[in-house]
């Protein structure tokens, strides 16, 4: 397989960040037949009106997934529930079962290639730098984590016993234009005065540009030596928590933010947590976004780069001046 014009492709999760993104990528450049998957018809107008076929229906159905997958050359598993705070026979049922119910339709229908988004979460916190696809996936208690691990068992199995042709492109932090965790949420977070560094911002964020994740998504479908692989897919450097969060911090002329000790963030969020669950009302502070900034992880893009022949394109001074050129053109920036 060298190129996607004229293969018919289903991407589910399209009205999300990097679906999103995936479907319009494949439909306006690549010159695909692409359809689409979704839960809400009216928020896939957008797609719509590029020329998307949009087929309502959800992965935890299995014949709506039977029904978008027939007649597909190529399907993209973007869907998730992609959130630390949920019900976890909820989580399980998306980000597992249906990802079963996705790779099941994959097989019968005959599908040639089945790239499955997953996440440099599979492998925990386990504070090394560099981290290579050889590490296995582990277990680590945390809900979605946990979801991620159990959904590429399951995708790996229908390589191993039914010969599905699988990708798991493993993308890390995922920034840029639409992102809601790593772009959106953090400019608000940064004017509403609400970033506070964990031991000075030291530890690491692992960025990836929403271009160069898409950029190597499109080539998990045309490199036949992706086939059985898991690939990182990351800038392929780590930057201080301190960095990523100035960086915002310039767009809206701030060139500080306060810091306290982890164990003082970590104490603070476990308070938050609790009156959560007095209030009933969600915070956006928990310990896992806590651990998050205490991570000192990072990971390797060297197999990826090799395997698919592909490079990050955009740096990250480049990825937050076209972030910035987005967040003021949306209207988060006077």
């Amino acid at each position: 397989m060298t190129d996607l014009a004229n293969h018919t492709i289903l991407v589910t999760g399209a009205t999300g960040f990097i679906g999103g993104h995936l479907a319009r990528r494949l439909q306006t450049k690549e010159g695909a037949r692409v359809r689409a998957l979704v839960r809400s018809p009216h928020k896939a107008a957008p797609l719509a009106d590029l020329g998307i076929e949009i087929i309502p229906g959800d992965i935890t159905d299995p014949d709506a997934v039977r029904e978008a997958t027939r007649g597909a050359d190529i399907v993209y598993h973007a869907a998730a529930w992609a959130d630390e705070q949920g019900d976890r026979d909820a989580v399980w049922a998306v980000n597992v079962t249906g990802t079963q119910h996705m790779v099941d339709a994959a097989v019968a229908e005959g599908v040639a290639r089945f790239i499955h988004i997953s996440s440099c979460a599979v492998y925990g916190s386990r504070q090394q730098l560099n981290i290579e696809e050889s590490t296995p996936p582990s277990m680590s208690g945390r809900i979605y984590h946990d979801s991620k691990v159990a959904a590429e068992e399951v995708v790996f199995a229908a390589y191993r016993d039914h010969g599905l042709p699988v990708v798991v492109p493993r993308p890390s932090q995922v920034y840029g234009p639409g992102s809601p965790q790593f772009t959106i949420r953090v400019i608000e977070m940064v004017k509403a005065g609400k970033i506070i560094l964990v031991d000075g911002g030291k530890h690491f964020a692992k960025p990836i540009y929403i271009d160069n994740l898409i950029d190597a998504l499109v080539l998990c479908a045309t490199v036949d030596e992706a086939v059985g692989e898991a690939l990182n897919i990351t800038d392929g450097y780590p930057v201080p928590w301190r960095d990523f969060f100035e960086a915002y911090g310039r767009m809206v002329g701030v060139t500080s933010f306060p810091s306290v000790p982890y164990s003082v963030a970590y104490a603070y969020a476990l308070f938050k947590e609790l009156m959560s669950r007095l209030t009933g009302k969600r915070s956006s502070i928990n310990r896992e976004v806590v651990k998050t900034f205490r991570s000192h992880n990072s990971f390797s893009n060297a197999k990826a780069r090799r395997i698919l022949g592909w490079e990050p394109a955009v740096d990250f001074e480049e990825g937050m001046r076209r972030t910035e050129a987005w967040l003021r053109e949306q209207g988060y920036l006077a």
